[in-house]
């Protein structure tokens, strides 16, 4: 059965209209999502973007910050822009949405050319249907999609810009993407338009640079604690130590370093896990030597192609693998999602 629409969220100031405006929130979230109340700094960052502030918004892997998107663009006429670096991640959210009754919609290179030409139908439409546009920072950067953003804002339909893994405009983070860096243009396009960036990891020295390069205006900045009691955390590494047989030692102390993770995994019995690693090289190794002692895995990092990612992602999302080893970098933080939020 179709869900009837909720009443939208009005424009408004007085305490009796503010404490009004935060129940309709909270119906559109149990509504739609089944949960009954906010967490951390969600409401925060989902009431400033409605009232057409800027902000930055730092929250933990899993602590929910696609909430922060989902419900303003339930809670207000218009469409939400999502700019994600990863297709797979994007295609994941937009089915999940669409299950739930929610119109999305995701535009990449892996989508056939009569795909996309509906979808940019649907935009060049007065009266769109996608309530959630999800799109990469290459597609932004690409001739006349900018202009489309454009003409689609100065018709009143673009009510937020939101910036996923945001620390990937720095050129300080781990990972830098050049064409996050122009995202910039997001702003002298749409000035009007409030920006949202998202990230789980970001230094002060990151976050500075964060709200700099995307011209963040007076953005309330949010920072929620990384401690979650429903996740169990493991900590090791592996110290190199200087002499003549240092690649000697360093292979030994891998292999220490993959049998006590297959021992601590083995340990946790039915367990869905993801094991980070610093480089691509390790999640192979450490991915492989768990699949010959009995433990499904697969490696998760940039070195994969799309195709290949998405179909490790949709294995780990339906339990067909249990350990997914991935590098520290951009886009984990809906494999947590997935599982553990």
């Amino acid at each position: 059965m179709k869900k009837s629409p909720l009443p939208m969220v009005q424009n408004t100031s007085s305490k009796d209209e503010k404490r009004t405006k935060k129940e309709t929130l909270v119906k559109l979230l149990r509504w739609h999502f089944g949960h009954q109340e906010f967490r951390g700094k969600q409401l925060e960052a989902i009431e400033a973007v409605l009232s057409g502030r800027d902000c930055f918004c730092l929250m933990p892997t899993g602590g929910g910050k696609s909430m922060c998107y989902q419900i303003p663009a339930l809670a207000k006429h218009g469409i939400v822009l999502v700019v994600s670096p990863l297709i797979a991640l994007m295609e994941n959210q937009v089915m999940a949405l669409k299950e739930k009754g929610i119109a999305a919609e995701f535009l990449s290179s892996t989508q056939t050319s009569n795909v996309r030409n509906k979808i940019h139908e649907d935009l060049d439409s007065g009266k769109p249907s996608a309530r959630l546009l999800y799109v990469t920072p290459e597609l932004i950067a690409t001739p006349g999609f900018l202009s489309k953003l454009t003409k689609i804002h100065n018709r009143g339909l673009l009510s937020l810009v939101a910036i996923d893994e945001a620390h990937c405009i720095s050129s300080w983070g781990h990972d830098f993407r050049p064409s996050y860096r122009k995202l910039s243009s997001l702003r002298n396009s749409l000035p009007d338009v409030p920006v949202l960036a998202l990230t789980a990891t970001a230094a002060p020295k990151v976050q500075k640079d964060v709200i700099e390069s995307l011209c963040l205006q007076d953005p309330l900045v949010l920072k929620s604690s990384f401690n979650r009691q429903n996740i169990y955390y493991e900590g090791g590494f592996c110290e190199l130590v200087p002499g003549m047989e240092i690649a000697v030692r360093y292979k030994d102390l891998l292999h220490d370093f993959y049998t006590d993770v297959s021992s601590v995994l083995k340990s946790c019995g039915d367990v869905c896990a993801i094991v980070y690693c610093l480089e691509r090289t390790t999640c192979d190794g450490l991915s492989a030597h768990l699949s010959k002692n009995g433990i499904s895995s697969a490696a998760y990092h940039a070195g994969l192609n799309n195709k290949l990612r998405s179909s490790v992602l949709d294995d780990w999302i339906s339990s067909k693998i249990q350990v997914v080893v991935a590098t520290v970098a951009f886009g984990y933080d809906l494999l947590y999602n997935f599982k553990l939020s």
